[in-house]
């Protein structure tokens, strides 16, 4: 799957779309979870898919029902590497206030995986919460989405471009690139490799529909954007973008600038983002 052209992109999407109607969760974990115990649960590298990369974490908090809401963390590196260890501290800290959390993995960008696959393991993954949430105590269909870097540039493109569902009730991004055809993104040497990877293509013409600011609108859910402002990997103008294109079309958006961050953060900085997305994840989604 290599689009060469913007045309030829939507029926590989289209495709996609008919993909994503069928559930791919293949574990049984109401096998090792009793609905009926609220106490707090933490269980690792459970399978939403049958590819070995489509595996997630969960985090179930102390006193949840069925009014307890989901939030489905997406780590970075860059589309090529990391892996969902990387943001388990996140999902421990939304379970840690009132949230189920997850942390998931997805395929990694390479020569034959572009970003229409990563949609698709987010899809997939959003299909398994809804299979298994009353088998886990909790259940009210309210989904947010929270990723960090390239996470970030896939949970925005998912729930702007690909939520058919409006499954996502809201989506947070940190640090996430939102305009891929953008040269200032390119700045940072490496960069051009991955986001070439990420795409399967490397005439930056054709990437417009690989851009969250592509598909911002007043259909896109509520929107948390939290950037530092001297993060020199993906530069803050990539989220003052995206908040300038939703503003101007009605939507919901938010932006959180963290002063003297850049694209890792100190432990007060990380206090103050976290406290935010708690109160942001609560005005948006009932739990």
């Amino acid at each position: 799957m290599k689009p060469k052209t913007v045309l030829n992109i939507f029926p590989v999407l289209g495709l996609l779309l008919c993909i994503f109607a069928a559930p791919s969760c293949t574990h049984k974990a109401e096998t090792v979870i009793n609905a009926a115990d609220s106490s707090y649960r933490e269980i690792h590298d459970l399978a939403y898919g049958h590819l070995p990369q489509q595996t997630y974490d969960l985090f179930l908090p102390a006193g949840r029902s069925r009014q307890t809401a989901m939030v489905i963390v997406i780590h970075g590196g860059g589309w090529i590497s990391g892996e969902k260890e990387y943001v388990d501290s996140y999902a421990k800290r939304f379970s840690d206030d009132g949230f189920a959390a997850i942390s998931m993995n997805y395929r990694l960008a390479s020569d034959s995986v572009h970003y229409p696959l990563m949609l698709e393991d987010i899809d997939s993954m959003i299909a398994c919460v809804s299979q298994h949430a009353a088998g886990w105590g909790i259940g009210n269909g309210q989904v947010g989405l929270f990723g960090y870097s390239a996470g970030g540039h896939l949970a925005l493109l998912y729930s702007y471009s690909i939520d058919r569902a409006r499954s996502v009730s809201a989506v947070i991004s940190l640090a996430g690139p939102t305009d891929v055809q953008d040269p200032r993104l390119w700045a940072v040497p490496w960069m051009f490799g991955e986001l070439k990877l990420m795409e399967g293509d490397s005439i930056t013409s054709t990437w417009g529909l690989a851009s969250p600011v592509r598909w911002a609108g007043i259909a896109s859910p509520p929107t948390f954007l939290i950037h530092g402002t001297l993060d020199s990997i993906v530069p803050v103008s990539q989220s003052v973008k995206l908040d300038s294109v939703l503003r101007s079309r009605n939507a919901s958006v938010q932006l959180l600038l963290l002063p003297g961050q850049a694209h890792t953060y100190t432990w007060d900085a990380f206090e103050t983002l976290m406290e935010k997305s708690k109160s942001y994840l609560n005005a948006n989604l009932k739990h």
